[in-house]
């Protein structure tokens, strides 16, 4: 019997909704354009994968692969992180790392820190100190070639008896050489130790080997990287017995288990986006007093405003596109002015009013501290006559107040759901109102 009375209420308040989601969504991008939202979730992400470690973030960000996607979008003088990551560029920028990992500084630098501490000590004697210099970088090159090469005993045996001499030719570093030297010997042992078990399950591979070899040397960095890391090998290392090449299918595995974090990044970035849609759509209410249930009962009481608006809402239906683009977006005063125009266009019986009222003598004041002041806006009329003036429609009493926070409530909500949401329902109830209209 109402049935199409309740379909034009429906699809005003839809049509409402809409536009405030809009105006929601405008300001939504906005705010994660200027304060980087993405991109600091992207990064905060990538340290967590990283085991917490601010440095092996900073080296994944600093990488070239990886740099190369956010150097040249500068802002000023402020360089902007990238909000997305391709799977391929990260595993390789990660696979890089490891494997300068295990056979550059990081590992032999912690152990022959002591050593590095007492020879900046020669400094004060400059041509003892470049020579020294000197032949300790090629002791560190033979080092490195070792990790990088077959391991065999007798090549370990050959660098400690350098190593040895090194510190008869240098006495001062003689007692930090000598605790080095055990340290030295037990990351070779556990070298060859991977090495054979590498050997043992088939795996010949120069590459993967060196990544095995990094990622021994980031235990100190990020105990919980090196036990994912090891993990996801493990993994590939079983794919050659399916005669799969073992890098390709460690690429496969850190790739999947970046895309996999990358999924509970997206879900709780738009968890987190949902709130603040909604934050923003009741801020927007309360402003221009978007009060839905209000306005379902005066679109029910008033059929010409009913009508109206949903001719309004047919027309717009069919010109609009709820797709926001997030280059170029408006700021908020562009977004805010735009709403207010469009709401004041359709009609809808929303806002706060001000009327002018008589004082009966009293000053009018925002904050009335004595019997001779009253609450009001003071202002002037048309002919720049002093008025005093109050907004009219203000609830009155405890159920109002609760109408109205509910209303603007579900307004926020609503608004929160996005364009492209009301925009689907939108068009799908004015086609059931058309469907209606014919069988009435």
């Amino acid at each position: 019997m109402y049935l199409q009375e309740i379909l034009e209420v429906a699809i005003g308040l839809v049509f409402m909704w809409l536009v405030m989601s809009i105006a929601d969504m405008q300001l939504q991008d906005w705010l994660a354009t200027i304060f980087n939202w993405r991109a600091k979730a992207l990064e905060r992400t990538i340290r967590e994968m990283l085991g917490g470690s601010q440095t092996l973030a900073a080296q994944i960000y600093n990488h070239p692969l990886i740099a190369s996607l956010y150097r040249g979008q500068q802002k000023g003088r402020r360089i902007r992180l990238p909000s997305y990551l391709p799977p391929d560029k990260f595993v390789m920028a990660l696979f890089d790392l490891a494997m300068t990992a295990g056979t550059e500084a990081s590992p032999l630098r912690r152990i022959f820190k002591d050593v590095h501490a007492q020879l900046d000590q020669l400094q004060s004697d400059p041509e003892k100190f470049k020579m020294a210099q000197e032949d300790w970088v090629a002791i560190l090159g033979a080092a490195r070639q070792i990790a990088s090469s077959q391991i065999t005993q007798p090549a370990i045996d050959s660098l400690k008896l350098q190593i040895q001499i090194y510190a008869e030719k240098y006495p001062e570093l003689q007692e930090a050489i000598d605790l080095a030297l055990p340290q030295l010997d037990s990351y070779f042992q556990t070298l060859i130790a991977d090495q054979r078990a590498a050997e043992a399950a088939g795996q010949t591979d120069q590459t993967l080997r060196l990544i095995r070899l990094g990622v021994l040397a980031i235990q100190d960095a990020s105990p919980e990287l090196k036990t994912t890391l090891t993990t996801l090998l493990q993994n590939a290392e079983a794919a050659v017995e399916r005669g799969e090449q073992a890098v390709a299918a460690a690429r496969a595995n850190v790739e999947t288990w970046f895309n996999n974090a990358m999924e509970r990044l997206s879900a709780a970035y738009k968890r987190r986006a949902q709130l603040i849609a909604f934050i923003i759509g009741v801020i927007l209410a309360a402003i221009f007093n978007v009060d839905s249930i209000y306005m379902a009962s005066s679109l029910w009481r008033e059929p010409t405003l009913r009508h109206a608006i949903v001719a309004q809402a047919e027309a717009y239906g069919a010109s609009m596109t709820p797709a926001v683009n997030e280059d170029g977006a408006p700021t908020p005063r562009e977004t805010i002015a735009e709403l207010q125009e469009q709401l004041s266009v359709l009609s809808f019986p929303f806002g706060w009013r001000t009327d002018a009222f008589d004082t009966g003598g009293r000053q009018c004041t925002l904050l009335p501290l004595n019997e001779n002041q009253v609450f009001g806006f003071p202002s002037q009329d048309a002919r720049g006559a002093p008025i005093c003036k109050r907004v009219s429609n203000f609830p009155i009493d405890l159920p109002g107040w609760a109408s109205k926070i509910l209303g603007i409530l579900i307004s926020g909500a609503a608004a929160a759901q996005g364009a492209p949401f009301w925009f689907d329902i939108l068009r799908k109830m004015v086609q059931a109102r058309e469907v209606v209209t014919k069988k009435e």
